[in-house]
């Protein structure tokens, strides 16, 4: 969890391949929201970062809660993002890991089905580590283990990581996890560069890949790639959100549209949702 303390000024939105419109507030429940995910053309199903509550809120598109469902057992230490295998079951990441000193991340299983109906819904634990920490936290040049990110592709859940090395190199690790409840060693696939600036503008925190294009959400752009085999692929092109706001949460609907919400705070305000259309264009 990061407070976002600076960028107040006039609201801007620059574009590179798509237009963005801005289609309403979510309720206060979700001033922290930090994912969220269509399980139909209707429904999202959103959470709150780390600290609050362990609550799922089922959304209409204007952001109004329509249903929410407790999580029983489990503690939201750091919530991040959520993903669905697009029939029966959602995946919920607590893998929040500001400082890469974690030992307990995991990846929550849980039935859409319940979660769209019950008060409370128990769910079953994707726990992990990474193969390649072996310090905790690890050295401030190797600050790699810390994500935000997931999206479901290919029977695996992947994980997009925000990069916190000292100095930034806007490097985003990807590693895969089956979907079956156990506990694993996630070995490192591959990487993409995101960019170079700092965390602020190029650290990733929020992913879905959907009619294999992977999306990637930071505070100031969506990156869209071609996927690959090894959840990594070829860049494809990016639209660029101003001014810089705490974005962490992307969704995207079957007409491609792309939902993106921001966290609220008190200085430059967010809890905004985002409608992104993107512009079919040839490369």
């Amino acid at each position: 969890m990061i407070r976002l303390l600076l960028l107040s000024g006039v609201f801007a939105v620059l574009l590179a391949a798509g237009s963005v419109e801005r289609k309403g507030q979510l309720p206060k429940e979700l001033k922290e929201v930090s994912g969220w995910v269509f399980v139909n053309d209707t429904t999202l199903i959103a959470h709150n970062d780390g600290g609050n509550e362990a609550i799922l809120y089922v959304l209409n598109l204007d952001g109004s809660i329509r249903h929410q469902t407790r999580l029983s057992g489990i503690e939201n230490i750091d919530f991040e993002d959520i993903t669905t295998d697009g029939k029966t079951h959602l995946y919920l990441g607590d893998f929040g890991n500001n400082n890469n000193d974690r030992t307990d991340l995991a990846v929550y299983k849980l039935n859409i089905q319940e979660v769209l109906t019950k008060e409370a819904v128990t769910g079953k634990a994707i726990r992990f580590s990474y193969a390649e920490q072996s310090t905790f936290p690890a050295a401030e040049k190797e600050r790699y283990f810390d994500a935000e990110a997931m999206a479901y592709y290919n029977d695996s859940i992947w994980i997009y990581t925000k990069c916190r090395a000292v100095p930034f190199d806007g490097k985003c690790m990807i590693y895969g996890l089956p979907t079956a409840p156990g506990t694993y060693k996630a070995k490192r696939k591959t990487y993409l560069k995101t960019g170079k600036r700092s965390w602020l503008f190029d650290s990733v925190t929020a992913a879905e890949i959907h009619k294999k294009e992977l999306h990637l959400l930071t505070y100031s752009k969506i990156l869209i790639y071609t996927i690959g085999a090894d959840g990594k692929g070829t860049f494809k092109t990016q639209i660029s959100i101003n001014p810089v706001t705490q974005k962490e949460a992307l969704a995207v609907k079957k007409n491609r549209k792309i939902y993106v919400a921001d966290e609220y705070q008190k200085i430059i305000g967010g809890g905004t949702i985002f409608v992104v259309t993107q512009k079919e264009k040839k490369l």
